[in-house]
């Protein structure tokens, strides 16, 4: 299927609010309402405005929507392989009655072929003429942990040696990873004697976390407690990605000890949630009351007794 662009369409953002959708499709719903509105554009608006409300006002719509569009782009056809890896494209109409004479009817059309050439002359000229796909230009993009894991459009500046500097926006997937490629169609180098340009291949970067360490879709995250809730267990309350969360921590923890927290951390390209592993660090508090240190004192004297044993 294709993918609308459901944000332009009620001119809203990714990151806009459910009230924010709801306000801008009433003006525009009044805007195109085909009984106000006789203009020959109105009934197709009117149509796309309510088919994009549907969608973005709906929590699980409009997560599958981003997910779709994350990994294929706007305007494309999900079932076309050539496309699979392809977020952009933009087509030019460059040398399109060339491309026409190649394409469809097999030959090129040539304004120096002159008469009584001979056959060497020729297979020169198609040698020249033939067309050459344009080079593809590598750059890299950094990206962010968060940005990761709830997807978002980048800009991204391409200095060409022909078109000058050029700024593209750029469509971050869902759970995109260090190492993976975002492709651009046709905005790489231009194309020689009528043949298509090159693409834009991005190498994205994830970004190290000062709180998280990834490791697949599985996040790492480094907690202090103190002897008595490592003893005894307690609740903790932590800020996570998207989210905060008391995590019931158990009895007996040892320091450097894992804790599990399933379906707490990053997230794959089609929505599975990883875990959050919580690794222990038992530190004592630099300022502790008299009576902590009676209490101490007293837990000193079990431990002792329990030696002598």
């Amino acid at each position: 299927m294709k993918y609308k662009n459901y944000y332009e369409i009620l001119n809203v953002t990714r990151k806009s609010s459910i009230q924010e959708i709801k306000l801008s499709y009433r003006k525009l719903a009044k805007k195109y309402h085909p009984d106000t509105n006789k203009s020959a554009e109105a009934e197709t608006m009117f149509k796309d405005v309510n088919e994009a409300y549907a969608t973005l006002t709906n929590e699980e719509k409009r997560k599958k929507y981003d997910r779709q569009v994350a990994k294929f782009g706007y305007g494309f056809d999900e079932n076309d392989s050539s496309l699979s890896n392809v977020k952009y494209e933009f087509k030019s109409g460059v040398n399109v009655i060339n491309d026409l004479f190649t394409t469809i009817l097999g030959f090129r059309k040539d304004e120096n072929v002159q008469v009584g050439s001979n056959e060497q002359d020729k297979d020169d000229r198609s040698k020249k003429s033939k067309p050459i796909k344009g080079t593809d230009i590598i750059t890299h993009l950094d990206v962010s942990l968060e940005e990761g894991y709830f997807g978002t459009e980048k800009k991204i500046a391409i200095k060409s040696f022909k078109s000058g500097m050029q700024t593209f926006a750029v469509n971050v997937p869902i759970g995109i990873q260090s190492g993976d490629k975002i492709r651009l169609a046709a905005l790489g180098n231009p194309g020689k004697n009528g043949g298509k340009n090159g693409d834009l291949i991005i190498h994205v970067k994830l970004l190290e976390h000062e709180d998280y360490k990834l490791n697949g879709i599985d996040l790492t995250r480094n907690v202090t407690v103190s002897p008595a809730v490592a003893a005894i267990g307690g609740k903790l309350k932590l800020n996570i990605i998207d989210e905060k969360i008391i995590v019931t921590l158990p009895k007996h923890l040892r320091n450097g000890e894992l804790v599990n927290v399933p379906g707490k951390g990053y997230i794959s390209e089609d929505g599975k949630r990883g875990d959050l592993i919580l690794k222990v660090h038992i530190d004592l508090p630099s300022d502790i009351s008299e009576r902590e240190e009676k209490l101490y004192e007293q837990i000193l004297k079990l431990e002792k007794k329990r030696e002598e044993k």
